[in-house]
């Protein structure tokens, strides 16, 4: 009956966050071919670059929060008092986090020519981390409930396309794009604190320095990782905007936007519902976790080769589709970019839902460190000189070489565990 109950609760939760990225991703990439035709590629490379800055800051902000406390309220989420501790301490610091990015983010795109260009740009699409500082994910996915807040969002998200078609009419609008995006989160997050306070009735209590200094500690392996990531993910494309054209650049956005949307609607969903359930299931049944991490590669496997395949061979026609005729130059990168999601998502599973949910938080940490000297030192070397295409296979050359070594750990971290009990 547990068991039962258990599968249909994850299922429910897959469900809510599989309709959050349909809001999230889906509906904002059904308006491409409309907003994509208007704004020209360069302009749409630029809000692609604009969002990839910003988003450094949004991990900064995050700091691995959306993992530790997460899997901290999946743990206590029967003791109330333990809870709103937990929502006290972690809101604090991330109000304290949100601060400090606005003091280092204002001065960067001040000084910075290359920046202070697109300074309105970059604004707007700052102000996202506004609403995904109010967003407590990491509390609905700690209890388990992502339905409270995913038909709103679905909602809000739809308002946005409507926004978009009323208002970018001509490519000097491309702006007011990840505008609407931005307000769509302050929205949902404002809403989400509605629903914290008064249908889960979680108070914000006195607390400590002490406390919240721990909260930092907890979640600094994870946010360094984080950080890691990101730099390997984003380094090259980066580069490409100081030595290629915006022709490269509106290239590479398209292709990774495509790449990224499969990537995120197949791991989403999975990973932020399934990673305080398989959390729990390690610290209880490390043979059972172990079952779940197979299993669940299999399906991985099986559902991105497929659909890998299809972008690879479609890939003019999807472009074609989607972005329009002005965006083919695209279709090489795309090519390359089609199997990233086999890479990514296996790579999710095995380090975040492997490693994490095993404790191995410095496991993780250091094998981040490692990749992402190694990626920055050769984009360096190759992006100035290969262009566009090299960006794309670093991409992937880096994400299947990050996937072997994390599986190689988890296997080795799994061996020593079942061979100490």
């Amino acid at each position: 009956m547990l068991r039962s109950i258990l599968k249909n609760d994850l299922f429910k939760n897959i469900s809510s966050l599989a309709l959050i990225q349909v809001g999230n991703y889906i509906i904002p990439l059904l308006i491409v071919p409309y907003i994509s035709r208007i704004i020209g590629i360069e302009n749409y490379g630029k809000l692609e670059y604009a969002r990839t800055i910003v988003l450094y800051f949004t991990i900064f902000l995050d700091y691995g929060f959306n993992l530790t406390a997460t899997r901290e309220i999946s743990i206590h989420r029967d003791n109330k008092a333990k809870v709103n501790k937990i929502v006290t301490n972690t809101y604090i610091a991330k109000g304290l986090l949100f601060l400090l990015s606005i003091l280092v983010f204002a001065p960067l795109v001040s000084i910075n020519s290359s920046l202070n260009s697109l300074s309105l740009l970059l604004w707007v699409t700052f102000l996202i981390n506004f609403g995904n500082f109010l967003f407590p994910l990491w509390f609905f996915q700690g209890v388990e409930k992502i339905a409270s807040i995913a038909k709103i969002n679905f909602i809000i998200k739809l308002l946005v396309v409507a926004s978009v078609i009323f208002f970018i009419k001509e490519k000097a609008d491309y702006w007011k794009y990840n505008l609407f995006l931005s307000l769509a989160q302050v929205c949902i997050g404002a809403y989400s604190i509605y629903i914290l306070l008064v249908k889960y009735h979680i108070r914000f209590i006195k607390t400590t320095l002490k406390a919240i200094l721990n909260k930092f500690k907890e979640g600094f392996k994870v946010f360094f990782s984080t950080i890691l990531v990101s730099c390997f993910v984003s380094y090259a494309f980066i580069l490409l905007k100081d030595v290629g054209t915006e022709m490269d650049v509106g290239a590479y956005s398209t292709a990774n936007k495509l790449a990224m949307t499969i990537q995120v609607l197949i791991l989403l969903p999975f990973s932020q519902a399934f990673f305080p359930f398989i959390a729990k299931t390690a610290s209880n049944d490390i043979f059972k976790f172990e079952k779940l991490i197979k299993k669940a590669s299999l399906v991985i496997i099986a559902l991105t080769v497929i659909i890998g395949i299809i972008s690879f061979f479609f890939s003019d026609l999807i472009i074609l589709l989607i972005f329009g005729k002005d965006y083919l130059y695209a279709s090489d990168t795309f090519k390359i970019l089609a199997f990233l999601p086999v890479f990514t998502i296996l790579n999710n599973l095995f380090s975040y839902q492997g490693l994490l949910s095993l404790n191995k938080d410095k496991l993780f940490m250091n094998i981040h460190i490692v990749f992402t000297l190694f990626v920055l030192m050769i984009s360096y070397y190759l992006v100035p000189k290969y262009g566009l295409l090299s960006v794309a296979y670093i991409r992937l050359f880096s994400e299947i070489s990050l996937m072997s070594v994390s599986f190689f750990f988890l296997k080795k971290t799994l061996k020593k565990i079942k061979h100490d009990l």
